[in-house]
């Protein structure tokens, strides 16, 4: 966002000279590379003001042809560069323009006098793995950068490389890269980029624990923003600020820059910025007491940060659709070039094997067609599946916070602000273990029992004590070897608690147990509650369905199909009670 604004800027002041540079061009009669070098600077210093142009892509293009007739290696580069960058920036396909800047990145980098155009295009390669998440490949071209003598701003690749150590919790490794960062952008004098900078820092060294220092630097931004007005950084930073004086204990000045940040989207309509200020504002009700508008305002947030979650999923599983259309058409097309020099070597050796021969090239060519075609729906699939089960594990954390949630209304109510209090203390340890682990695909056995630990200790206190627990990990199990998908028996152990045990007069027990049986984890949770019957009679909707467990439920369906398994959930009515039994493939660490 930073660099876009900043080359905005930049073409905004050359209208004039666009407008003779436009006539020079028009009148100039012969294709060569003097031709091409000034539609490259005209496109350079105009194609951002007008992003929404669709004719930028014939422009480019007829500029790649002519490059291609000359064997012209600067104007082809640079010309799959401008295509990526419509196709990522312009057109939101950042897949299409992965494509296009790596096609930049083959002419660019055979030649070390194309050195300084590898500088872009690989800062473009590494922002589109940046925002799909692929932090390793990301880090991978960031810091090839920082080997060429020609990157003299080495300052934006270290804070392209400390937002990505942020981003994976590295945070020491995060907070050394925002240092170089910043000393180089004071050393270039760049105000935008030092707010930039230590508005990210402040935040990264508070979360670290070092209180002073994230405190210096996050007012060392505020100042900067106000000083040259930067208004493209002000909520982002208001919300870090709020984070920041949060964590040391500055409640009303944390109330400040939340609120603030919130009025300033009411206008601007960030969403991923509003979830971040609102779970903050709910913390800050909740230091002051104010647990009902701690409750409300951390709702707001849920509700915000599940619509996030789905978009987010939808979006990447149509990148993932183009991708794989993408990557068959290619496949089959090398295909086609392969079966066409089959066939004209077929014809230079002649004679009477040329029908015979290019009978058999057509049928492998049809039957490799059809494994290529099958291998990438295969992979597309993988990779949807990946998706889907990632956006159920994060949706699981919305909908087990809220239910939490709930358990702190309920004091509210009962106006019993000590209860609350202490509840909200246990609460907020749960939810960050919970956070932690919501990008996780699988965590060791040991720490999910200890995330259930918690939960159950806090639902204990939420129905006064009314039913006790147990977990039992049979002696041949590791728990600190196997891994699980995160919070899987949560729904069940809740819906025992809430639909069996809480509707029970005496005292309730849940037992919660692990054994390995035929290569397969089997989690069961068994209670001696009501049981289903007289809970489904007991409830006043007979068709109310625990969201936790279909999710849960769906999850294993999905994991079934990303690792060829069967696992299961078997539900069991007892005489008394409720038994769980949920098989998973066993999974090891190491």
């Amino acid at each position: 966002m930073i660099i876009f604004l900043m080359t905005s800027l930049f073409c905004f002041s050359q209208n004039k000279m666009l407008d003779s540079l436009e006539n020079v061009i028009n009148n100039y009669k012969t294709e060569d590379t003097t031709y091409v070098n000034l539609r490259i600077k005209y496109v350079a210093r105009k194609m951002f003001l007008t992003p929404t142009d669709t004719t930028w892509t014939n422009y480019v293009n007829k500029t790649l042809n002519v490059s291609k007739q000359l064997n012209y290696p600067k104007g082809i580069g640079i010309s799959y560069n401008n295509l990526g960058i419509i196709q990522h920036y312009f057109l939101s396909d950042p897949l299409g323009g992965l494509d296009y800047y790596q096609k930049s990145y083959a002419i660019f980098e055979k030649d070390p006098k194309f050195n300084k155009y590898v500088i872009g295009v690989l800062t473009n390669i590494g922002l589109i793995n940046y925002e799909q998440q692929e932090y390793a490949t990301a880090l991978k071209s960031f810091k090839t950068l920082l080997n060429y003598p020609e990157n003299t701003s080495k300052f934006i690749t270290h804070f392209y490389i400390a937002n990505i150590y942020g981003d994976q919790k590295k945070l020491d490794s995060s907070i050394y890269f925002y240092k170089k960062a910043l000393v180089g952008a004071e050393q270039n004098k760049q105000p935008l980029y030092i707010a930039n900078i230590k508005t990210n820092l402040g935040l990264i060294q508070t979360n670290a624990g070092y209180l002073e220092e994230g405190l210096k630097n996050t007012n060392g931004s505020l100042n900067l923003i106000e000083q040259h007005n930067i208004e493209s950084l002000r909520m982002p930073a208001y919300t870090n600020a709020a984070e920041v004086y949060l964590q040391n204990n500055n409640i009303e000045k944390a109330e400040y820059f939340a609120t603030n940040s919130l009025e300033l989207n009411a206008s601007l309509n960030n969403l991923s910025t509003e979830k971040s200020a609102l779970a903050t504002l709910a913390n800050v009700y909740a230091k002051k007491g104010d647990y009902e508008n701690a409750l409300l305002t951390y709702q707001k947030h849920i509700v915000l940060r599940d619509s996030l979650i789905n978009a987010d999923r939808k979006l990447e599983i149509s990148r993932k659709e183009i991708q794989y259309e993408a990557d068959k058409d290619r496949a089959i097309a090398q295909m086609e070039i392969e079966r066409q020099k089959s066939i004209k070597n077929a014809s230079i050796a002649g004679g009477t094997g040329l029908v015979l021969a290019s009978i058999i090239g057509f049928i492998l060519y049809r039957r490799k067609q059809d494994a290529v075609s099958k291998s990438k729906e295969a992979e597309f699939n993988a990779k949807v599946s990946d998706t889907e089960l990632k956006a159920l594990r994060s949706q699981m954390n919305p909908h087990f916070i809220f239910n939490s949630l709930n358990s702190i209304g309920d004091y509210i109510i009962k106006n019993d602000t000590q209860s609350a209090s202490d509840y909200l203390s246990k609460f907020a340890k749960l939810m960050r273990l919970t956070l932690e682990n919501s990008e996780k695909k699988e965590i060791l056995l040991s720490e999910d029992i200890a995330l259930l630990k918690t939960y159950m200790d806090i639902e204990r206190k939420r129905f006064n004590n009314k039913f006790n627990y147990t977990i039992q990990v049979d002696s041949n199990l590791d728990a600190e070897n196997i891994v699980v998908p995160p919070m899987i028996l949560q729904p069940f152990i809740e819906n025992s608690i809430v639909h069996g045990l809480s509707q029970k007069e005496a005292p309730g027990l849940i037992t919660i147990s692990f054994k390995a049986e035929n290569n397969m984890l089997i989690c069961s949770v068994d209670d001696n509650g009501i049981g289903r019957k007289h809970s489904v009679l007991n409830k006043n909707n007979p068709d109310n369905k625990s969201m936790g467990m279909a999710i849960t439920k769906s999850r294993i369906e999905i994991i079934n199909k990303l690792k060829n398994t069967n696992g299961t959930v078997e539900i069991i009515d007892k005489t008394e009670g409720t038994r769980i039994d949920v098989s998973l493939p066993m999974q090891f660490a190491f």
